[in-house]
């Protein structure tokens, strides 16, 4: 086997980031040394906070493994990437290299803001090579190597999940040649990959452990970070059908909704099974291998035996890779979710099968500026000396004009001294002016509720009393406005207030009059604007007329300006401030 240097490896989940180092041994064969993981403790749906978190764990965790300053790999996944397997038949090199570049302009959206690269297989009994495209955003690949960076590792590779995926199955399982079934379930997703011989399927899916998580929050209203820790402690896949459920309440009702989630993961399993068959030939798995942190949830692998039918198995990155000191407790009570870890140390093997790098591109588009830097520099050279002429000139004809306005400039500079006198004095008055009209605003204010309670006095009726006055919210008013005024002028809202209380009971007729009285006298007396009755009570009588009860209760409701003035009492209408 052929050797290779020391390299750190990083692997950066959406919720975990895992470090460590492969180095080789005398042979020339792989150890892994100085293994660490750590928890984010974030919202994997929250993007915003997920650089940070990276950036603070990355260089505590990088500093607890006592890994030292290196060359560095780093793994990317997540809903991020984009994947895509084509056909391309077998030629020169630099065309099919051309073919895939033309095919990826039209599959990646906006790939000017794109890191990718491609793989290629070899073909199977057909005649035309597979070329798996796979692509992430550059801000994703920047931020992550500035973090990296900051941790003291210098970054000179990108390795992407699916490819990591496939490195750790070719090498640990070398005896499979059937059609495999993988999934990589992780925080934000889950790889769906399938491996038949030479035969490659990859498909990325928004599902994964955060969804169950999520869900559990949502379901009993608890925070992620809660219904993360009730997942771990209580979760675990309903088996459905008619196995009992536990006796606990919320481990029932937790097991339910996980099996919710991954009951939609098998229906997307299914549907990149039939896509498989159909467009590129394959067969139908024979077994399915679970990688990734979000595996470990308990009975999954039950789960997806029932419905596939198939043996199921997780996945064992450490199979045929030596640990150095053996593999610790914490890496053993995960070990599938260093599938992508594991995968990503091999690529430092020269037999690699995949050895994709999309950091390769962001490379070359450095480079590319660099190269363009010098023609860059003379075309703005040339552009500046192109706008200083016209300056020049107008330097020299400005000499000229000089003495033509001399004469002019002594009056121009009296004439604005005293028109500054005057924008300043007109400065001071319009500030005294806000004083008084505030002030005025205030004393309007602190006398509208005396003056309202002085008119509600007043026009009460003999047999009337007030119980409760309250200013609701502020609304456009009572009336139907819901078409904006002509001119598109915006419709003042005005507040209003409600009026309850209670009346002494004679007759219908006249309860019916001693609250119309009421209201039609508010509405005249000019405090109170568009008042309606919202409530009045009317009991059951007898034949004669009669009732048990002795007094009834009422409810009004009206505008309540905030100023109005003499002459608009009778029309209505606000005076504005």
């Amino acid at each position: 086997m052929a050797s290779f240097s020391r390299r750190v490896v990083l692997d950066i989940g959406s919720s975990e980031i895992r470090v460590g180092e492969v180095t080789p041994d005398r042979k020339g064969i792989p150890v892994l040394r100085k293994l660490r993981a750590q928890e984010l403790g974030i919202d994997p749906t929250k993007t915003g906070e997920f650089f940070p978190a990276v950036l603070q764990g990355l260089e505590s965790l990088v500093l607890a493994s006592g890994i030292k300053p290196g060359p560095a790999t780093l793994c990317l996944g997540g809903p991020s990437v984009f994947t895509r397997v084509i056909k391309v038949p077998q030629t020169d090199p630099n065309q099919v290299r051309q073919m895939v570049g033309y095919e990826a302009q039209q599959a990646i959206p906006a790939i000017e803001e794109a890191c990718w690269d491609f793989q290629l297989f070899p073909a199977g009994s057909g005649a035309e090579l597979e070329a798996m495209i796979l692509a992430i955003k550059k801000d994703s690949v920047e931020e992550m190597v500035v973090a990296a960076t900051k941790a003291g590792l210098q970054v000179d590779g990108v390795e992407l999940a699916p490819t990591a995926v496939i490195n750790a199955f070719r090498y640990n399982y070398p005896e499979i040649v059937s059609s495999t079934l993988i999934l990589e379930v992780g925080a934000r997703s889950t790889h769906i990959l399938i491996v038949e011989g030479q035969k490659i399927f990859c498909r990325i899916v928004p599902l994964g452990g955060g969804s169950i998580t999520q869900s559990i929050a949502t379901d009993l209203q608890e925070s992620f970070a809660g219904a993360e820790t009730l997942k771990r402690a209580k979760g675990f896949v309903h088996p459905g059908g008619s196995y009992e459920d536990p006796s606990d309440e919320t481990s029932s009702r937790i097991s339910k909704l996980s099996r919710g989630v991954v009951t939609r993961l098998h229906t997307e399993v299914e549907r990149s099974i039939t896509f498989y068959r159909s467009q590129q030939g394959g067969s139908r798995p024979t077994l399915l291998l679970l990688a990734g942190g979000g595996s470990g949830l308990g009975l999954m692998d039950f789960f997806f035996k029932e419905k596939l039918k198939i043996p199921v198995q997780y996945f064992q990155p450490f199979r045929r890779v030596a640990v150095e000191g053996g593999v610790s407790l914490e890496v053993q009570k995960a070990f599938p979710s260093w599938t992508c870890w594991v995968g990503t140390a091999l690529r430092a093997l020269p037999e690699t099968p995949c050895r994709l790098d999309v950091m390769a591109s962001l490379k070359n588009q450095a480079l590319a500026k660099q190269k363009d830097r010098p023609a860059i520099l003379a075309a703005v050279s040339a552009l500046a000396i192109l706008m200083l002429l016209p300056g020049i000139h107008g330097f020299w004809q400005g000499g000229k004009m000089q003495a033509v306005i001399s004469p002019q400039k002594n009056e121009v500079e009296e004439a604005e001294a005293i028109v500054s006198k005057l924008q300043a004095s007109q400065k001071k008055t319009s500030e005294r002016m806000v004083i008084l009209e505030t002030a005025h605003r205030l004393e309007e204010e602190r006398l509208r509720w005396p003056r309202l309670m002085e008119e509600l006095a007043k026009k009460s009726k003999s047999g009337m009393w007030i119980t409760k006055v309250m200013m609701i919210p502020e609304t456009q008013g009572l009336t139907d406005q819901s078409t904006p005024p002509k001119g598109g002028a915006a419709v003042m809202k005005v507040p209003q207030i409600e009026i309850s209380g209670i009346f002494e009971t004679k007759s219908e007729e006249a309860d019916a009059e001693v609250v119309d009285q009421f209201r039609k006298s508010l509405e005249e007396g000019g405090v109170l604007q568009k008042v309606v009755t919202i409530e009045r009570e009317t009991p059951e009588r007898s034949q004669d007329g009669k009732t048990g009860q002795v007094a009834l209760k009422f409810s009004l409701r009206g505008e309540w300006p905030t100023m109005v003035s003499p002459d608009a009492k009778s029309k209505g209408k606000v005076q504005p401030k």
